[in-house]
Formats: C-alpha cells, sequence, structure tokens
C-alpha cells in the first residue's frame, strides 16, 4: 500500500503577497519512493515558485522520514510554524500513523513507536547522513573544503590565493578535488564556460602549490608516462626508474594502472635485473630494487583482495536489483553505487545466461544495462558525454574519426578534462580505461598542437 505523501498547502508570496495552492511533501518514505531522499537531501523537495512574480524559496511545512532498512522514523515540525503542542502533536501523530497503516502488519516493528523528533532541518539531514555512516565530523569537514573552495575563487589575485591554498594544504586533500571536479562539471553542464574555465585554472594552480595537488599530478603523469602500448618490459624499465627516483606515487599508479601486466613472467625479469645489479656490485641499486619488489608484491595483493571484494558487492547490488519487484526504481535507488565495475559484472551474467538459455534472466539484466546507461548519460555534461563515446569506438581510427567530426569540441579545456578524468579512473582502478584514455588524449592533443 503506497503512502499518499503529497498534499496541497496555499502559500502567501513573502514578495507580492500573492496567495496560491501549491503540491508539498509530508512524507518520505525510502522503502515505496527511493529517489525521494536524493532529493531531500539535496534541497529540491517543497520548493514553491510564484506564478505571479516569480519569488521561489523552501517551505516550512511538516515532514516525515521513514527508512525501513535502518529503522529510521524522524519527525520534522519547523518552529515558525507556531503550532501549539496539541496541533503538533495531532499532525505529527497524523503523519506517522499513515506510515504505519501502510506497512504489512509483519513489517511493523518498535521503532515506529518512538519516532526522533526535529525543530531544524539540518539536525534531522543530518542523523540521515549519520544514518548513512557519515559523522558530523565528515559533514563539517565537507562544509570546511566548500568554504575553501569559495575562498579560493574569490581570491583578489594569484599570489592572494597561492597563500590561502599553503595555508590550507591539509585541507586540500583528494576529497577536495573531487569537490573541485564536481563543481567544473556541473559549470559546463549548466553551460557556465567562463566559470568552468576559471576553476580548471584554480586546478591546474592547485596542483602545483599543494601537497595533495602535486600527488594527483604525478598520478596524471603517471599515466601519460606509461604510454599507449605499455609492455611488460616497458612497465618495468618505468617502476625502475620511479623508483630509484623515489617517486612513490608513481609506482602505486603505474602498478595500479599495468595489474594485469604484473605475472610469473614480470617477476621473473625484476628477479634477474636485482641479480645482475648486484653482481655489477652496485648495492644500494639493488636493495632499491628489491624494495621496489616487496612493494609491488604488496600493492598487487591489495588490488586483488579489494578487486575480489568489489566484485562481490557488485554481485550483491546486482541480485538484489534483480530481485527488486520494480527494476527502474530499484537502479535509482542505487544510482550512486554503479560504477564500471558492477557494469562488468552484469555483463559476465547477462553472457551467462545467454549461454545457459536463460531468456527471463537475460531480458532482466538486459533491462537493467539499457536503463543504468540511459540514467548515466543524461545525467552527464556533454563534454563528459563525448568522452565516453570515445572510449567505447575502436582506437585509434575510430576515435580519430569521431574526433575529427567533432573538431569543435577538440580544445585545450577538453583535454584538461581528459587529464582529469583519466586521473579519477586512475584513482578509482579503472586502469584499463585510464590509459584508453590517456591514447585519445594523445590524439586529441596532436589535434589542438
Amino acid at each position: 500500500m503506497d503512502v499518499p505523501a503529497y498534499q496541497t498547502a496555499p502559500v502567501v508570496c513573502p514578495n507580492c503577497n500573492h496567495r496560491f495552492v501549491t503540491p508539498v511533501l509530508t512524507i518520505i518514505d525510502t522503502g515505496q519512493n527511493p529517489e525521494a531522499k536524493a532529493l531531500f537531501l539535496s534541497g529540491q523537495v517543497n520548493i514553491a515558485i510564484c506564478p505571479q512574480c516569480g519569488n521561489g524559496g523552501m517551505l516550512s511545512t511538516p515532514l516525515v522520514y521513514h527508512d525501513p532498512e535502518k529503522e529510521l522514523l524522524l519527525t520534522f515540525m519547523p518552529s515558525e510554524l507556531g503550532l501549539a503542542d496539541t496541533d503538533q502533536q495531532r499532525v505529527i501523530g497524523d503523519l506517522t500513523n499513515r506510515v504505519m497503516s501502510a506497512l504489512p502488519p509483519e513489517e511493523r516493528k518498535g521503532y515506529l513507536l518512538r519516532p526522533r523528533s526535529f525543530l531544524r532541518m539540518e539536525a534531522m539531514i543530518e542523523a540521515i547522513l549519520e544514518a548513512d555512516g557519515i559523522t558530523p565530523e565528515m559533514l563539517q569537514a565537507q562544509r570546511d573544503r566548500s568554504a575553501l573552495l569559495e575562498r579560493l575563487i574569490r581570491a583578489a589575485s594569484d599570489d592572494a590565493r597561492k597563500v590561502i591554498a599553503q595555508e590550507n594544504d591539509t585541507l586540500i586533500d583528494y576529497e577536495f578535488f573531487q569537490i573541485l571536479t564536481l563543481n567544473v562539471q556541473m559549470a559546463q553542464t549548466q553551460g557556465q564556460e567562463e566559470v568552468a574555465h576559471q576553476l580548471l585554472a584554480l586546478r591546474r594552480q592547485l596542483l602545483e602549490w599543494t601537497t595533495a595537488g602535486q600527488e594527483v599530478a604525478d598520478r596524471e603523469e603517471a599515466i601519460r608516462d606509461l604510454g599507449p602500448e605499455i609492455t611488460r618490459e616497458g612497465l618495468l624499465e618505468k617502476l625502475v626508474e620511479a623508483a630509484l627516483a623515489g617517486e612513490r606515487v608513481k609506482v602505486e599508479t603505474m602498478v595500479a594502472l599495468a595489474r594485469p601486466a604484473i605475472d610469473y613472467t614480470f617477476y621473473q625479469q625484476l628477479s634477474e635485473r636485482i641479480e645482475a645489479t648486484e653482481k655489477a656490485g652496485d648495492t644500494e641499486k639493488a636493495v632499491a630494487l628489491r624494495e621496489l619488489r616487496e612493494s609491488i608484491l604488496d600493492l598487487t595483493a591489495q588490488i586483488d583482495a579489494e578487486m575480489q571484494q568489489a566484485t562481490e558487492e557488485a554481485a550483491q547490488l546486482l541480485r538484489q536489483i534483480l530481485e527488486s519487484d520494480d527494476l527502474e526504481q530499484a537502479v535509482v535507488a542505487h544510482l550512486d553505487e554503479i560504477d564500471d565495475l558492477f557494469l562488468s559484472v552484469l555483463a559476465a551474467n547477462l553472457t551467462a545466461a545467454e549461454k545457459a538459455g536463460q531468456t527471463k534472466t537475460m531480458e532482466k539484466l538486459q533491462r537493467v544495462g539499457d536503463f543504468i546507461l540511459k540514467m548515466i548519460e543524461e545525467s552527464q555534461p556533454p563534454e563528459i558525454q563525448f568522452i565516453n563515446r570515445l572510449l567505447n569506438v575502436e582506437y585509434p581510427e575510430g576515435t580519430q574519426a569521431m574526433l575529427e567530426a567533432n573538431r569543435d569540441r577538440v580544445n585545450s579545456e577538453l583535454l584538461e578534462i581528459m587529464k582529469l578524468v583519466g586521473a579519477d579512473l586512475a584513482e578509482s582502478g579503472r586502469g584499463e580505461a585510464a590509459q584508453r584514455l590517456s591514447q585519445v588524449q594523445a590524439q586529441a592533443a596532436a589535434m589542438v598542437e
């Protein structure tokens, strides 16, 4: 049974005093409407726009939030409504009773009798995020990063910006660069090219000025250094060169990107290099190479363990989606968990179902895959969509032809975004895609030059 979450409410515009009626969301039940949670947390519910003057803002209205999976029942009663205690209890009681009545008897548990009440919307949102494992400290750190980004953007000069960056070096970490990347993508999506250009320029400065930025730059350089066609021998040479130079981040990035090339033959070649170095009497270099071998063993073991765990989690998520009554709603509810690995697991299951002749399973898997790709494509900025299309055509002829056909898109900003996406792919363990993008980026760079 669905909860009728929307109601109509009379509104008086504070700007022009025009009276109008608007729908308001009074119940958010993630069990029945998973996408409402994301809308609520992003401040996109209960927004009213005056039809007469165009003035708009968030409405102050009672709200009940229910998450059956986490056994959360939260209520919000805005103090500015000025309702008497008995009226507040009546309104909230009516909303919570509607939530409970909509549940089957076997799903009605004790937590429904003990709702947590909030007078501030911010406190209610923090409680929801805390249940997701996001602590108040993490929220504050996120706010601090956003405030710092605003300060850096508004700095009066490059010198002032550099001072701000260096004073906040510890706060400018990998997550900060993710926020910066997100802002670039949002600006591009909204057609704010000048803003996107300024943010990309800021990113280039922070790569040079900050500790984390230098690590990100090292990762990007490692991707470029591997080149379009990396061989086992070439990888060994580049790893030895980076290790002897003390470039730890480059070693880690190259190992992550080229994990499939690190096999028994690779270790055999590295051991032969160590033995030859020892025979030549270069003890210091031999020690460095032994340390490199140990580092590679540790890194590959960690990568393999993380990949195994991630694959199992992706397979479990796929089973959960397939078992749901509404496939598309289940995908929307878990869209932030869907990545390239999930799509690989989906493709593997689709192949297995096809070989086994499981037609119904094949159809469900195909529906899930088609809907995911549609959702992902619709939510991405045009530049990211273009990069994804480039990654899905044959290299080098297909990618070169697509670049030529879209020559007006191929510019320095596209190259900057390709670097940014490549670093993100490498950081998230998608080395093959990052290396492929590096190849395409080289083609685009040649056209720009």
